[in-house]
């Protein structure tokens, strides 16, 4: 069951054919090595922050019994961090994170359940403004068959 690592690479990549209506280039985690210096444009990173795996559902036969099947709700909360170059202001990781979001609800009609930012940032290191976010989303997925 990848549906954490799977649901991440697929947003990253469906993002990076996006890249006008976001406004940046999307990275899994550990971005500082994709960055040039100067930032010249907004990048996004993402990782998974946590999962959670429920029970199996259960449900009801025709004869009335119950039984459990290889479908289990997941809940995943990835982390998105928003770069900005410095020269654009704080506002442009606000803008970014309102953008990402968006093509996560609009175009990949991805349901999110809760979403949230920390304070923008300026790291130093790379020179450039950073808002620290997360998103969740919750999926239905298959076990797959035992061997």
């Amino acid at each position: 069951m990848l549906v954490t690592g799977n649901t991440v690479s697929a947003i990253v990549n469906a993002a990076n054919q996006h890249i006008n209506d976001i406004g940046g280039r999307t990275v899994l985690a550990f971005p500082d090595k994709y960055f040039s210096t100067p930032l010249k444009q907004t990048m996004y990173s993402l990782g998974i922050k946590k999962t959670l795996v429920g029970p199996r559902i259960a449900t009801t036969n025709s004869n009335g019994t119950m039984s459990l099947t290889r479908n289990r709700n997941v809940t995943v909360t990835i982390a998105l961090n928003v770069y900005a170059p410095h020269s654009m202001g704080g506002e442009a990781c606000s803008v970014g994170f309102d953008k990402f979001i968006d093509f996560v609800v609009r175009t990949l009609q991805i349901n999110i359940i809760d979403a949230g930012c920390s304070e923008v940032e300026y790291d130093q290191s790379i020179g450039t403004n950073v808002l620290k976010c997360y998103f969740t989303i919750e999926r239905t997925v298959s076990e797959t068959t035992p061997a």
